[in-house]
């Protein structure tokens, strides 16, 4: 298979599940502003509108993809490690801190896991 068409492929089912994902997120957002403002006509969010979400999520996640291989290459390795989130989001520092609590959250599982298995 070319890689063109590889690549083609990767990014249509990328796209696919980030669209399913967006559209989740959008159909639960207006069930709970439903429940919540029951006296109130009901938001609808129209297919151009998720379509138009999906692509400012996508091009977001594009972005952050590139610049995070940026911060790891510019530091000499070529995995990318939570440092490099973190200069992303650091002029976000409510965002930051939240990434440092799941990284937190996810070593002590981790370590939980592998003290479990021994």
């Amino acid at each position: 298979m070319p890689i063109d068409l590889h690549k083609e492929e990767t990014i249509s089912q990328l796209k696919s599940a980030v669209y399913l994902i967006v559209a989740k997120m959008v159909e639960e957002q207006l069930a709970q502003q439903a429940k919540e403002t029951p006296n109130e006509s009901p938001v609808v969010a129209t297919p151009t509108f998720i379509a138009s979400l999906v692509e400012l999520v996508y091009n977001q996640l594009i972005n952050l993809g590139e610049d995070l291989e940026l911060f790891a290459q510019h530091a000499g390795r070529s995995i990318i490690r939570p440092d490099d989130l973190y200069m992303v989001t650091r002029k976000n520092d409510v965002l930051t801190r939240c990434l440092k609590e799941i990284e937190v959250q996810i070593q002590e599982e981790s370590s939980r896991a592998s003290t479990d298995n021994d």
